[in-house]
């Protein structure tokens, strides 16, 4: 009986640990967050200085509303927000051949992403 509680007792000491771990992270600001998305986006779609800009701009407003919004845990809020920002860039873009390959970069970014998410413990 003894070894059961003490096992149990160090199970909840290891938990409390674990999540005390994760607690002090903060999440990055939109404006930086927007900032490293446009330049892994850059890496493979070639943008002007002020596309870029524009484009960081755009982010910066999707990352506020997503978090405003919390739609990070719920897919059917995200997916408007998504599309608003996808028609943005591409009104800025106005160019349908790198509208398309900004489109794949996303996919591509978006799929590394889930792919990283399913290797969480």
């Amino acid at each position: 009986m003894n070894k059961i509680l003490l096992s149990g007792f160090f199970g909840l000491i290891m938990a409390l640990n674990l999540f005390a771990q994760h607690a002090d992270r903060k999440p990055m600001p939109s404006a930086d967050r927007a900032k490293n998305t446009v330049e892994r986006i850059s890496q493979t779609v070639t943008f002007t200085q002020q596309q870029k800009a524009n484009i960081i701009v755009i982010y910066t407003k999707f990352y506020d509303d997503v978090r405003a919004q919390q739609a990070f845990r719920d897919a059917s809020k995200l997916e408007p927000l998504e599309k608003a920002r996808d028609a943005k860039v591409e009104k800025l873009l106005n160019n349908k051949k790198l509208f398309k390959q900004y489109q794949d970069a996303v996919k591509e970014m978006k799929a590394q992403f889930q792919d990283r998410q399913k290797r969480k413990p």
